[in-house]
């Protein structure tokens, strides 16, 4: 099994681009689209998978009410998802599991867009989940308060030294 190449590595190895970084409520996050977009340029187009664990499992859906007061609709779904990364000759490399909750509050006439809701949140919280293990350009160093700075900084064996932030 052939591992990660020097090109691979080296960019693994860069602090994250401020401009990837979304706020919300305070906290520093990726988005899920650009964690795969990420995935794709890091490894190439077919060279990572995603699977399902388990089936996506609702944990709850209530009646509740919106802040104005009017009825609302409130589901939860758990997903556990894995991430299969893949070499130049498709043989898997490694691989990274991840779990998550997602939660929706929408108008009661909207339950179904609900559920959709918070399926898709659920889902792609796992594979953030997961890819976060493949280090800084996932999202790493964001849970030292926000930093973009490199965490992993060498790789024993691996000789380059970190580079800059990737733009």
């Amino acid at each position: 099994m052939s591992g990660f190449t020097p090109e691979q590595i080296d960019v693994l190895l860069q602090g994250i681009s401020p401009s990837r970084v979304a706020v919300m409520d305070g906290m520093s996050h990726l988005e899920g689209y650009d964690v795969r977009a990420t995935l794709t340029r890091m490894f190439g187009f077919g060279r990572w998978d995603e699977v399902s664990l388990e089936p996506t499992e609702l944990l709850y859906a209530e009646e509740t009410v919106t802040r104005a007061g009017k009825p609302a609709f409130k589901v939860a779904y758990r997903a556990s998802r894995r991430i299969i990364i893949r070499d130049q000759l498709g043989e898997a490399m490694c691989s990274h599991d991840g779990s998550a909750v997602g939660e929706s509050i929408m108008p009661d006439f909207k339950r179904g867009d609900c559920h959709d809701m918070a399926i898709k949140t659920a889902e792609t919280q796992a594979l953030k989940r997961c890819a976060i293990n493949l280090g800084d350009q996932f999202g790493l160093a964001l849970y030292r308060k926000g930093a973009t700075d490199a965490l992993v900084r060498k790789v024993v064996g691996h000789k380059s030294e970190p580079k800059p932030t990737v733009a």
